[in-house]
């Protein structure tokens, strides 16, 4: 059972910006604070815990899914037009643990946790780590994500988000959503072996320059709407954990969004019901412990839009109590030096009523959106093409994609474990072994993935 954290926490230092912790209503992500009221939460029985066809969503999320028989068939349920192409996609399929913890395997196409050399850290979150890996065949650089198996099998909901996670990063193809390369395991970790964005967190770029200029803001507004719009409308999911930490930049300075941990797929029309993201960024309903759908993820835009022209969220305080407190009762003020036309995007998208909000109403809202004057600079068509005439905003300084110079000093200067060596313990990371008594290896036992050569190769080249 994860710690709560309750309302009479530590005020924040005003002087530098922290970062932001997301919360969940089970476990602990980023260090999360957890409402009392909320602590504890499970899931219903499951089978192996993999889900193959998701339930309406309208169901508690405690009983997320309805089970059938193994986990490889969850791509076909994230919508009937998101189609399965394995030599697009790639391929599931399901590893015996002792293939990757035996150097005698004959599986040798099949990637293992060996096969990538560990660099530099890059994140840290509640479960584990994020480091630059180089593939040690060719040379490739990636970002890994690991996850520990003792830490996550101490609730049943997160092994239920690290399985979706996997699920909807396995589904995505969109040029400003992270790309999952490779998902491999061994006895005490899983790994997602993902897109290396070497322009490093929007986070990092927003605390140096304190706040972004409309025409920067208006340009990664754009790209998250395109990203936003794929993950609701193609894909079927409620993002929910939209923020400055969680919006990286590639080497070319285009958007990625990352960190699906928090994602829900949902089913046409559902409603969501489960207490979780950052509290900076929340919609209102979550907060109120109201049904909610898509329309969350257009507050939080709202909210980051907001935090990126004015260099702090629209909502604040010393604490979560008084920063919620804010978001249910307060008005929202915008500062005199905005423009009129983003005092008109942020008044429409930060509106408390989820059917009054820009966004509530997918996809009319959508046109509205593509429309509205905050974006008149943007030509659609050709930002969602990539097109080589588009010149993002903010160009990251990369002198050598190893050394991860666009990544905070507090996580590259963090020492790497030795292969073999159980990750130290830092603060707020839950640590020690699992006392769930369950199989991990019949839990994770489908959780291996790896994408076809093409999608790679074309990524690489693109990178």
């Amino acid at each position: 059972m994860a710690a709560v954290f309750a309302f009479d926490e530590p005020e924040m230092d005003s002087d530098f910006r922290p970062r932001t912790k997301s919360m969940s209503s089970v476990g602990s992500r980023d260090e999360a604070w957890v409402p009392p009221s909320y602590n504890g939460a499970e899931l219903g029985n499951t089978v192996n815990g993999y889900p193959t066809h998701i339930s309406s969503i309208n169901e508690d999320d405690e009983a997320i899914v309805e089970i059938a028989d193994g986990f490889s068939n969850l791509g076909s349920t994230l919508k009937d037009n998101q189609f399965r192409d394995e030599e697009l996609m790639g391929t599931s399929y399901k590893v015996d643990i002792a293939e990757y913890v035996s150097e005698d395997s004959e599986k040798k196409r099949r990637p293992r946790p060996s096969d990538f050399e560990p660099i530099k850290v890059l994140g840290k979150g509640a479960y584990g780590l994020v480091l630059l890996v180089r593939e040690r065949s060719t040379g490739r650089l990636y970002a890994q994500k690991q996850l520990k198996k003792a830490s996550i099998n101490v609730h049943k909901k997160t092994v239920e988000q690290t399985k979706t996670e996997r699920a909807i990063l396995e589904s995505i193809r969109h040029p400003f959503i992270v790309k999952l390369f490779y998902a491999v395991q061994d006895l005490h970790k899983l790994y997602l072996i993902l897109e290396y964005a070497q322009g490093g967190e929007l986070f990092s770029h927003l605390a140096a320059e304190k706040m972004l200029s409309e025409n920067t803001v208006s340009f990664y507004a754009a790209e998250l709407v395109l990203a936003l719009s794929h993950l609701h409308g193609v894909v079927g999911v409620v993002y929910r954990d939209l923020k400055p930490e969680n919006c990286l930049l590639d080497s070319q300075g285009h958007l990625v969004l990352t960190d699906f941990g928090l994602s829900k797929v949902a089913n046409d029309g559902g409603t969501c019901k489960t207490f979780l993201g950052t509290p900076e960024y929340m919609a209102p309903e979550i907060l109120l412990g109201k049904p909610y759908d898509f329309s969350v993820d257009w507050w939080s835009l709202g909210a980051l839009c907001y935090d990126l022209l004015t260099g702090s969220p629209p909502f604040t305080g010393n604490n979560y109590k008084r920063i919620i407190d804010k978001i249910q009762k307060t008005k929202l003020v915008l500062p005199y030096y905005l423009t009129a036309e983003a005092k008109d995007l942020l008044t429409r998208l930060l509106r408390k009523e989820p059917k009054k909000r820009l966004g509530g109403n997918i996809p009319d809202d959508l046109k509205t959106i593509r429309k509205h004057r905050f974006f008149r600079r943007i030509d659609w068509a050709k930002l969602e093409a990539r097109d080589p005439s588009i010149s993002p905003p903010i160009v990251p300084v990369i002198t050598d994609p190893i050394l991860a110079e666009n990544f905070a000093e507090e996580f590259t200067s963090l020492a790497i474990s030795p292969p073999g060596v159980e990750i130290p313990r830092v603060a707020g990371m839950p640590g020690g072994e699992s006392t769930s008594h369950v199989d991990d290896g019949a839990i994770f036992e489908n959780f291996t993935f790896t994408a076809s050569n093409s999608f790679i190769e074309n990524a690489m080249r693109t990178a």
